[in-house]
């Protein structure tokens, strides 16, 4: 159910983003960021592109070529010093869907959502805990959360306390260590808009893509430390 909110919430987006345009407000800098890059939508490429058409450009970047599947390409990508998975989605062999999933949950995932922000400008809408921007041809979508806690025995709990007053809480509490997954996707939006006359877009999208929109996550886990060694667990909330 969450699933289909999110994509109903998304349809909204992509139906009010010419209401916007219109008044000139809330796009932020993703055209001019979009402008910058010789009018390509993502990395070098456009939507509609092929697989073929998309493997030529990667390969002018020296980007290797993970995985191939029949709609999907995925290369191995960092951003700043991060592993990342480089996805492009397909159908019928012209690109709809790209973006970047994390490799495995880090520390300092934050770093990536601060770069996106300050590349792209203020979003248009926050979503579930991610952020929006959109533009005529291109929708982008970034989101995080949490999906692995090292828990270590500890003496004390931590509060606010006197950061209170600063407005400032804690990034974890004391004897934990979190780490987070994400994604940054970029998605055509003459296929967005198609999904919005789909009953069940869902059906629709293939795995790689419901990753890229945060519809399957990876599953949260909690290793804890104890003196018998480590204990790694899901962590159902």
């Amino acid at each position: 159910m969450k699933a289909y909110k999110r994509i109903r919430r998304f349809k909204y987006i992509v139906f009010c983003v010419p209401v916007l345009l219109a008044f000139g407000c809330g796009i932020g800098n993703l055209e001019n960021a979009l402008s910058e890059k010789g009018d390509y939508h993502f990395r070098k490429t456009r939507w509609g592109y092929s697989k073929a058409m998309v493997e030529l450009s990667e390969q002018k970047q020296g980007s290797r070529l993970f995985h191939r599947k029949e709609n999907t390409l995925i290369y191995n990508e960092r951003i700043l010093g991060m592993p990342v998975k480089l996805v492009y989605c397909f159908e019928k062999d012209r690109l709809r869907v790209a973006g970047y999933l994390t490799d495995r949950p880090v520390k300092n995932a934050m770093e990536i959502f601060e770069h996106v922000a300050k590349t792209l400008g203020e979003p248009i809408d926050m979503i579930s805990g991610g952020m929006v921007w959109a533009d005529y041809h291109t929708l982008v979508y970034m989101d995080g959360y949490i999906s692995h806690v090292t828990q270590s025995p500890s003496r004390y709990q931590r509060s606010q306390g006197l950061l209170k007053l600063l407005d400032k809480t804690p990034k974890e509490e004391a004897g934990k260590v979190l780490r987070w997954d994400g994604v940054w996707t970029y998605v055509d939006q003459n296929f967005f808009r198609q999904l919005h006359e789909i009953d069940y877009p869902m059906d629709e999208l293939s795995h790689y893509e419901k990753r890229l929109f945060a519809i399957l996550r990876r599953q949260q886990m909690r290793t804890y430390i104890t003196p018998q060694g480590r204990i790694t667990l899901p962590n159902n909330p």
